[in-house]
């Protein structure tokens, strides 16, 4: 993306007016209200002179072509100017317009190659080129406030990559009120031409923003998503997401237990988990967070250290930090002994450490000298300070002693008040690179986003096994595999399945299941029937003298349901012994293409929604993650005496189950393995049935078969 869209040398405002009252005024107000330093010139035939400047009736009578259009005309009128733009030479347009034909302005443009932005746009604020290309109230007020610069405070500025523009300039002002500087807020519309991606692409490229906060409700194209998330996080710049808008089309249009259990919403959690964004779910965090990473350096681990002057505040400071998956140990006997010589005998050192209002009292040395002794040691790797901050001037007096300490840390370190703070406190604090919080929730969501950054940091990419691609869904029809196809699939790719036979006629059903050794299951076989329990059409723990009649039975059972069924035969299967019950199986997601899903199985499944999922293909370690993360693991450890499972299997499985659905992507929809019944340790993994799905238009066409 070339730098005349959003750092220009000169720009035209077509619509301009004289009115900055309305849309089309403001629009040129605030961009010279910017300091922007380039030529503006106003377009509009009804006038020679708007807002102090020469108008022109057109583009073309511009003295100079310039390098980007801001276009605020009616929807109908936009066409032709991008057609004009065309043939002067323009490189880059900004529709702010609405109710535009995205088709006539793509053939206007006519491949130009010009960058066309937009449409129904809310525009931009890129405060690091002090350029406004906006309507937005709040970067008016922002500017007449004499608040142009990106860079103010030490850390990393914030850019807002937003696709609402009234939710994009929102977050603006509120990292702005939270004293937080923001290199460029960009709201991208409708995105008909450029999207969100282009725009993070963009920044990581200009290479000037610390963190990036994302506003988003669905990517038009989310398979491009992880490659620009891995750009971002290489060049050390963490994507903050806030994900609205979950759909639940997946929902309706899928067919077996694993689709169910997984969900659209479940996929962005696992793509930005995989990829290392920080989700957050409301403002709060998103503005604890934004802080945190853009100011604070990475912890080593999840070990935090509570300082404060006030008990009680430091027991609930201790609750929230655990309740965000934070550890708060007691400190070492030793460390305790260093910290007690520096404090009043009625303080308390053990974590949290009660260092009493003195320790603010003395000009800050006690304080200081405690938060030296926790960022020397080994055992603690971030700190919380809870102090009153409501006295004014509070943390200006102590800025003598506290800057140099923050400018040295290389532990972060959060400051609370569990009185109500002066924002001249938080603003102080900021002026010196520290981070103040205005609840103790925001503090524990902050150091998990920071204590996860680590942990997205540390991961490398694992080995994957080695297969000769099978395509095995080529030249198949579109819908449910029979069940002898789909064990050919599983066998394809080393899934363990139980022995099975298709058979035809009772004596070779006996024959079979003589061989295997009873007992065995029977289950109808036709394309026609995806519900066998339903029909009647499947029999379990069936012995030699029963077989030959439940033959019949189930048969005549699926043919008295489904009169019309193409029916194969009945497949004989090896009744496996009782293990842990679990749900393995593949969702092709819209966004993000194939997920590997784990969920607990049994009756309670859709009941209990206990899941994992992690886009395919995975490697051993992130199999081990997804089974660690679930609340059935401590299950499957091995729990009142019960025997550890073959987790290792499990892992193994799942690992096949990936590489499975990665190869297979361009046919592959679903796959749904359950139950897999995982076995004591040593004993392996099977997966009892399955259900798979083929074809392009699957999960359209299989709508009608929930």
């Amino acid at each position: 993306m070339h730098s005349s869209l959003f750092n220009p040398r000169s720009v035209a405002v077509v619509g301009a007016s004289a009115d900055p009252s309305k849309m089309r005024g403001k629009l040129l107000d605030i961009l010279l209200k910017s300091g922007y330093p380039g030529s503006v010139y106003p377009v509009n035939p009804s006038a020679s002179v708007i807002q102090g400047l020469k108008a022109y009736p057109d583009l073309a009578s511009i003295p100079e072509v310039p390098d980007l259009i801001l276009v605020a005309v009616p929807g109908a009128g936009v066409p032709e100017i991008i057609a004009e733009a065309k043939r002067i030479g323009v490189k880059s347009a900004v529709i702010m317009s609405s109710g535009v034909d995205p088709a006539r302005v793509k053939a206007a443009a006519g491949g130009s190659g010009m960058l066309i932005f937009g449409t129904n746009t809310e525009g931009f604020y890129h405060a690091g080129h002090r350029f406004a290309a906006t309507f937005a109230q709040v970067v008016d007020t922002y500017l007449s406030e004499g608040r142009q610069t990106a860079a103010q405070r030490p850390g990393r500025p914030i850019s807002v990559v937003s696709q609402s523009g009234g939710m994009g300039f929102a977050t603006f002002g509120r990292l702005a009120e939270d004293e937080l500087d923001v290199h460029a807020v960009i709201t991208t519309g409708n995105e008909d031409f450029l999207d969100c991606l282009d725009v993070i692409d963009y920044l990581v490229d200009e290479g000037e923003t610390g963190a990036i906060v994302l506003f988003v409700e669905g990517f038009k194209n989310g398979r491009r998503f992880g490659a620009v998330a891995d750009r971002a996080a290489a060049a050390g710049i963490p994507i903050i997401a806030i994900k609205v808008g979950a759909s639940d089309a997946g929902q309706r249009a899928a067919i077996s237990h694993t689709a169910h259990l997984a969900g659209s919403d479940a996929a962005y959690d696992a793509i930005f988990r995989h990829h290392g964004v920080i989700r957050v779910r409301d403002l709060e965090a998103l503005l604890a967070v934004a802080a945190a990473v853009s100011r604070l350096p990475v912890p080593a681990g999840r070990r935090v250290a509570v300082l404060t002057t006030s008990g009680g505040a430091g027991t609930w400071a201790a609750d929230s930090c655990a309740a965000c998956g934070l550890d708060v140990p007691e400190l070492s006997s030793k460390l305790q002994n260093e910290i007690a010589k520096l404090l009043p005998s009625y303080a308390t050192t053990g974590n949290p450490v009660d260092v009493t209002g003195q320790a603010v009292e003395d000009g800050g040395g006690t304080l200081v000298a405690v938060l030296r002794c926790l960022i020397s040691s080994p055992e603690i790797d971030s700190i919380l300070v809870n102090m009153g901050l409501a006295k004014p001037d509070r943390v200006a007096k102590l800025a003598a002693v506290l800057a140099p300490l923050l400018a040295e840390s290389q532990k972060p370190i959060l400051f609370h008040s569990h009185i109500s703070p002066r924002q001249e406190n938080f603003a102080a604090l900021a002026a010196m690179g520290g981070v103040g919080v205005k609840s103790l929730r925001a503090a524990g969501l902050a150091f998990d986003a920071l204590a996860r950054r680590r942990e997205a940091l540390s991961i490398k990419p694992g080995k994957l096994p080695s297969v000769s691609p099978n395509f095995y869904f080529a030249g198949a029809e579109s819908g449910v595999l029979a069940e002898k196809a789909t064990r050919s699939l599983l066998e394809g790719y080393g899934i363990p399945a139980p022995p099975t036979s298709l058979v035809t006629t009772e004596e070779e059903a006996a024959a079979v299941a003589q061989t295997m050794g009873f007992p065995v299951v029977l289950k109808i076989q036709s394309v026609d029937i995806q519900h066998k329990t339903e029909v009647g059409g499947v029999a379990l723990n069936i012995v030699e003298d029963t077989i030959r009649n439940r033959f019949q039975s189930i048969l005549a059972s699926a043919r008295q349901h489904v009169p019309d069924a193409r029916i194969e035969g009945v497949l004989v299967q090896k009744m496996m012994p009782p293990g842990y019950e679990m749900i393995v199986g593949v969702v092709d997601d819209p966004d993000f293409g194939p997920f590997v899903v784990l969920g607990a199985g049994g009756i309670y499944a859709e009941l209990l929604r206990d899941t994992a999922m992690s886009p395919a293909p995975i490697d051993r370690e992130e199999a081990l993650r997804m089974i660690a993360s679930l609340r059935m693991s401590a299950i499957l450890e091995g729990a009142r005496g019960k025997p550890r499972a073959d987790v290792e299997a499990l892992a193994d499985l799942l690992v096949n189950v990936g590489l499975l659905a990665h190869t297979e992507r361009t046919h592959l929809r679903q796959l749904d393995l359950n139950p897999v019944l995982v076995y004591p340790e040593g004993q392996g993994a099977v997966a009892v049935d399955a259900l798979a799905v083929s074809g392009p238009s699957a999960l359209g066409s299989l709508a009608a078969c929930l």
